[in-house]
């Protein structure tokens, strides 16, 4: 008699069907999901170690917060779009690391890249407003004296000032500047630490300004600042360099009008735009270069993650885009159809207007158009994503030729 080997199974010559090739394949993908899941919650949890023991990280328990925020968002990706966020009008929109975060009148909510809800916050605040970072931001109320720090799924710090807040901004890093209202002087900044301990304090005097615009450096170390005075009984925006391990701040040019602008397109240089000229600063100080745009007006300016500029520049009933480079250099003009807002993203450019979205080349070629039933308040672009906002309702837009090169016609 043949013994039977043990975890042997009788071969059959019938093939599997369908539904149980499709089930087994399931199977595997899950297993390999835990197995991805349960390597990666490790990987954390073994560098979280190492931080906290080589005092990398010290008292920052929000570093680590910041850590398992990321995790999470890597390890349960969403259902995808469209989704309803509860924002009806939407204040302010920002992406952050593999998510972004959207104000309205009554709070902000934090989603991540692939539709899932990670946060949600009523603030309650008159005037609310954000700064935001990489992996966290700041939701203030310019009508008083509140702040709350927020990680991507959970409140970090709430801080109460003393005097009003005007204005804030957050690095990368997670530094944070606070301008307040100040008895005596035309405004205080100080600048705080990720873990929320004072690192700096200026008192700006009438002849400085009052901080309109602010911009910290990529690796946060630095942060530029437009301040707005009266000069000869005219409007004048100074532009100042913070080095926050040294405090003292560095006048690097004046530009006459109110700032609507400031970022770092690099390490090096700060670009910012007053009522009729954009003009990149070198971080040292003096210009650098500069784009007039006299007579016309400002109605929507964005920059991408490589420093590249577009400008949606109106004269009467006519509209114009106007591409730069980092170094302002014009890469295009083309005249265009009157728009709300343009969002760049590379060689290419997308321009919201009250019926939908058309996306261009720089030079101002139409690659596509689509049409929707709301009217699109804002635009997330990415390399893999493009994310459009109208009212309560995200959706994700495939441009037309994606869409035909998916259907799998030869």
């Amino acid at each position: 008699m043949r013994k039977r080997q043990r975890g042997t199974r009788p071969v059959s010559d019938e093939p599997l069907s369908a539904g149980r090739v499709e089930y087994l394949e399931q199977a595997r993908e899950r297993v390999r999901n835990r197995r991805i899941r349960r390597t990666a919650l490790i990987v954390v949890a073994l560098t979280l170690v190492v931080l906290f023991t080589t005092g990398i990280v010290g008292s920052s328990v929000a570093m680590a917060k910041d850590w398992a925020d990321t995790a999470r968002i890597l390890l349960f990706p969403g259902t995808g779009w469209p989704q309803q966020t509860g924002v009806m009008e939407v204040k302010q929109l920002a992406a952050m690391n593999s998510s972004f975060v959207e104000l309205g009148e009554e709070g902000c909510v934090v989603w991540s890249r692939t539709g899932t809800r990670l946060n949600s916050i009523q603030s309650g605040y008159a005037r609310p407003a954000l700064a935001v970072g990489k992996n966290r931001f700041v939701l203030y109320n310019r009508s008083g004296n509140e702040l709350r720090v927020e990680s991507r799924t959970q409140n970090l710090y709430t801080k109460t000032m003393e005097n009003s807040i005007t204005l804030c901004a957050m690095a990368d890093n997670g530094t944070l500047a606070v301008v307040t209202e100040d008895p005596g002087s035309a405004a205080r900044l100080r600048i705080y630490s990720s873990s929320m301990e004072e690192q700096l304090s200026w008192s700006l005097t009438t002849t400085d300004g009052t901080p309109l615009r602010m911009a910290f450096s990529p690796d946060g170390r630095r942060l530029a600042v437009a301040a707005v005075t009266v000069s000869g009984g005219q409007m004048v925006t100074n532009f100042y360099i913070v080095t926050l391990a040294q405090g003292d701040p560095v006048l690097v040019g004046s530009g006459s009008g109110a700032a609507q602008w400031l970022s770092w397109p690099s390490a090096q240089s700060v670009l910012a735009l007053c009522d009729s000229r954009a003009v990149l600063y070198n971080a040292s100080g003096g210009e650098k270069a500069a784009y007039d745009f006299t007579g016309q007006t400002l109605r929507d300016i964005s920059v991408d993650a490589s420093g590249n500029a577009a400008l949606l520049l109106a004269s009467g009933q006519l509209c114009q885009a106007v591409m730069l480079d980092r170094e302002l250099n014009v890469e295009g003009t083309a005249q265009v159809q009157a728009a709300n807002r343009i969002v760049r993203a590379g060689q290419s450019f997308y321009l919201l207007t009250d019926s939908g979205v058309e996306c261009l080349s720089t030079d101002g070629t139409s690659q596509w158009q689509q049409s929707l039933s709301a009217r699109p308040q804002g635009l997330l672009a990415d390399r893999k994503q493009l994310l459009v906002f109208c009212g309560n309702t995200v959706q994700a837009l495939t441009p037309p030729e994606a869409e035909t090169g998916a259907s799998g016609n030869p």
